[in-house]
């Protein structure tokens, strides 16, 4: 999935930026599990690597300004007394408008950089009274900072930060977004351009509850995405949506390139809970589906070890078919199943009674926007 960029700056000299910095990157660990953070003061550019589990109790970092990030891997690096943080194909400088690559930054001099490219990658920016200026890829990192987040950035549009105040050059309406980012990888209560994440899966759910033939007694989501999708569903269907799995640990299963780690991961995710399923005939929503490991995995508890009747499958997006050329991190194209088997296959391979999911034009329509769809689009 992308990255969460983060960037502040503190108009009234230094403060303690580590708490900020902290929280508003672990506002976005539904990102990745890796988080660095940089802190401009004095004494000159210090590197930190944040623990998102650890809570700040004591620590302190005193400075001007910080940029930081969230990821799967590496995405911040320093250059001449400068850190950029990006998260796109480029390597772009302070003060460069690549086309594809977000980033954030500061300079030498002490000045604070946010980018967001004119296709793909969301950056907002707010303020925290008149004391911080405030910038995320995630409108809610803003927010739980208890900053208000202003507006998105405009496609191409270049935020400079300093002591004198925030200067603004370029910019146009975006040309297209990131289709995961949506239905997957961006938090439920972010906006993106002024749209709630959460209103789009509302949307996506709806259209999929169109598209469910199999008479069901329950819906289950798996997950964390999952479940969102799923309490939209069941009240299209007129079912109960049951919260059917316990969690142990919270991971990212679905762009886990080990199958021994996604295992493990979902093993950990999706402990089921037998008197919301058993007898039952199920309807189990997942929010995107690449091999079928999860699915399969899922299914399997929930009719061999918690006795349901009957396991349906909905998906509330087209099957992804190609790996992103832009940066987002994905199991190769070999291990996606709809690359190698057709939906009768699938279902057979998967174990499960019945399997739908949207298409390109249900996606398109729902959203509303120009979307990025290359890797949902199947080979060209």
């Amino acid at each position: 999935m992308s990255a969460g960029l983060f960037a502040i700056y503190h108009f009234g000299g230094e403060a303690n930026l580590y708490p900020l910095a902290y929280y508003g990157l672990k506002a976005m660990a539904n990102r990745g599990d890796r988080a660095v953070a940089y802190i401009l003061s004095e004494a000159g550019l210090r590197k930190l690597e944040v623990d998102l589990d650890k809570e700040p109790e004591t620590a302190t970092a005193p400075g001007r300004a910080a940029v930081g990030c969230v990821s799967t891997e590496e995405c911040c690096w320093e250059h001449g007394g400068s850190v950029v943080c990006s998260f796109g194909p480029e390597r772009p400088h302070l003060g460069e408008k690549p086309r594809r690559t977000a980033y954030v930054g500061i300079s030498a001099e002490g000045r604070l950089y946010a980018y967001r490219p004119p296709e793909l990658w969301h950056l907002a920016v707010g303020a925290h009274g008149f004391d911080f200026a405030l910038v995320a890829t995630e409108t809610a990192a803003i927010e739980v900072l208890g900053g208000e987040a202003r507006r998105s950035l405009r496609g191409g549009e270049l935020l400079v930060v300093d002591r004198y105040g925030v200067g603004s050059s370029g910019g146009a309406e975006p040309e297209a977004l990131c289709a995961l980012d949506l239905i997957y990888a961006a938090r439920l209560d972010s906006k993106v351009d002024g749209v709630e994440v959460a209103q789009v899966r509302s949307a996506l759910a709806k259209r999929l509850a169109a598209r469910v033939k199999a008479d069901v007694d329950v819906v289950v989501g798996v997950p964390e995405t999952g479940v969102y999708y799923a309490s939209w569903l069941a009240r299209e269907l007129g079912r109960w949506c049951h919260p059917a799995f316990v969690a142990t640990a919270r991971g990212r299963s679905a762009l886990l390139d080990e199958i021994k780690e996604r295992i493990a991961t979902v093993q950990l995710k999706a402990n089921v809970v037998e008197s919301a399923v058993r007898g039952q005939r199920v309807l189990l929503v997942d929010d995107s589906l690449i091999s079928g490991l999860t699915v399969r995995q899922i299914s399997q508890l929930l009719r061999g070890k918690a006795g349901a009747k009957e396991v349906h499958v909905a998906v509330a997006s087209p099957p992804l078919r190609r790996r992103c050329p832009y940066g987002v991190k994905m199991p190769d194209e070999s291990h996606m199943v709809f690359n190698h088997l057709s939906r009768e296959e699938v279902e057979a391979a998967l174990e499960v009674d019945s399997l739908v999911s949207l298409d390109l034009e249900d996606l398109k329509a729902a959203v509303g926007r120009p979307l990025c769809v290359f890797c949902l689009a199947g080979r060209a």
